[in-house]
């Protein structure tokens, strides 16, 4: 997966809002416990490996870059 600009504060993403929500998952094991912790049912959904992220989020009413922080910092921390 490549890196993506967070255009408000500069800084790099490891994931962006179209990143594939099973890709993710399947990718970095880590941020599970965010989806988990946003009660989202993604894991395990059939429709992940086809839903972005940001569409993901849309349907959870879920503030997408709180989210995306989230999970940078999942991956970055590995928990």
């Amino acid at each position: 997966m490549s890196s993506h600009q967070d255009f408000r504060s500069g800084t790099a993403r490891r994931i962006g809002p179209e990143t594939l929500v099973g890709e993710l998952m399947n990718d970095y094991r880590a941020t599970i416990s965010v989806f988990i912790r946003h009660k989202m049912m993604c894991i395990g959904c059939p429709v992940a490996r086809i839903h972005d992220v940001e569409e993901a989020c849309r349907e959870h009413g879920i503030p997408l870059d709180r989210f995306l922080g989230e999970l940078d910092a999942a991956i970055a921390g590995g928990s």
